[in-house]
């Protein structure tokens, strides 16, 4: 009998989508810096529309949460019989964050300060921001940004890594998924008022950003990726059939349903809780770009801009200083209108970090996960070798008996 190799599985479509939100991130930051940080040297305000788009860009972040937590249960759902599987979880995770992390701290706190003698920040949010335990604190979470630009959305990372090994024991499958969803959902609905009303701390807007960006809130986001995981990927059913073998038609509509959800929202809905249904569509995306990657979203380009995409989140706040000084030698802020503007910011950043980040992905990430795969074999081989003497050790005395 011939046994037909497995399919591969079809995952361009996770690099395309992290394409996506480090995109997303980067407008958003274009827009802050047209209209709050003045880059054009005066004040001025985008058109509105383009202004709430290029804002609603930051929920890049939550999409690169919903990938996180499907790929995270893809990974570990292959390695569930290697040796010490958790152990080596956070050994890979260390390995593939802090490289690059460390090296934007670098950059963006350490040379400031000695070389421009720029402010240090307070020590324990340093502590806190390079622990990455700065997740669980209002200060050293928002803090973070003061040490490594969007070292927040990093700190909540790295809380979800924290309690990753009880979610992925703990759900099993698609139903258990569902309902860890629809609970989380219900309570962060209902306690947001409350969060807000009964702040443990004076400064009531630094809690009302807290409670909006920590772990708890963002937990929904996590189990909408888990729960595309467990349809793409769990046991067969209708929901699983439908997007590996379902009719085009039907999932071209799903895609257009995500779509139009996110072109809506930004313009209508003002809720920060607003922030749950974007997840829904991002999980959304994911099932129906699983079932058909459309090739105008899924293409090289943004599938190799996905997978720079951690350097590129760091990086880019650089490059974003880097147009502004680009455009200020022209004097575009007196030449272009404030939609023009940012419109060069955006592309001149996106070409410099794709660039920069090309050279630190290769430079920096594949060299830091390397070590980490390196280290996972020798801690591999020591355990081997301590089973091994151990056995021996028992024959000894049992033949010495």
């Amino acid at each position: 009998m011939i046994v037909q190799a497995r399919p591969r599985i079809q995952l361009d479509f996770i690099d395309a989508l992290r394409g996506v939100a480090i995109i997303g991130v980067l407008l958003s930051h274009a827009q802050r810096n047209v209209e709050i940080y003045q880059a054009m040297g005066r004040p001025a305000l985008m058109s509105p529309w383009l202004s709430r788009y290029a804002e609603q860009g930051a929920r890049g972040v939550q999409l690169f949460f919903a990938i996180s937590a499907l790929t995270l249960f893809l990974s570990a759902g292959k390695r569930v019989g290697e040796s010490e599987p958790w152990v080596n979880f956070y050994v890979r995770r260390i390995f593939r964050i802090a490289p690059m992390f460390y090296l934007a701290f670098g950059v963006y706190c350490v040379a400031p300060a000695l070389l421009k003698g720029q402010q240090w920040p307070p020590l324990a949010t340093i502590l806190g921001t390079l622990s990455f335990t700065n997740g669980w604190n209002p200060t050293w979470l928002l803090g973070a940004n003061d040490v490594v630009p969007g070292g927040w959305s990093i700190g909540v990372e790295m809380s979800f890594y924290i309690v990753f090994p009880l979610v992925f024991l703990a759900l099993r499958n698609l139903p258990r998924a569902l309902a860890a969803l629809l609970l989380v959902l219900v309570l962060d609905v209902i306690a947001w008022p409350l969060w807000l009303r009964h702040a443990p701390i004076e400064d009531a807007g630094l809690w009302a950003r807290y409670v909006f960006v920590w772990l708890p809130n963002q937990l929904p986001i996590f189990l909408f990726g888990i729960c595309a995981y467990f349809v793409l990927f769990g046991h067969v059913g209708r929901l699983t059939a439908f997007f590996h073998e379902g009719d085009r038609r039907q999932n071209a509509c799903l895609f257009m349903l995500a779509v139009a959800v996110l072109l809506i929202a930004p313009q209508c809905l003002d809720d920060p809780r607003a922030v749950f249904l974007y997840g829904a569509a991002f999980a959304l995306l994911a099932l129906c770009l699983y079932r058909q990657p459309y090739r105008w979203l899924v293409n090289r380009p943004l599938q190799h801009i996905g997978k720079i995409s951690f350097s590129g989140y760091l990086t880019h706040f650089f490059m974003l200083q880097v147009a502004r000084k680009l455009l200020a030698k022209i004097h575009a802020g007196d030449r272009f209108s404030p939609d023009l503007y940012f419109l060069a910011t955006v592309l001149l950043a996106l070409v410099g970090t794709v660039l920069v980040s090309s050279v630190t992905y290769r430079l920096v990430e594949v060299p830091g996960q390397a070590l980490g795969k390196r280290l996972i074999q020798g801690l591999a081989s020591r355990r081997a070798t301590t089973k091994v003497d151990a056995v021996e050790r028992g024959e000894g005395e049992r033949s010495a008996g």
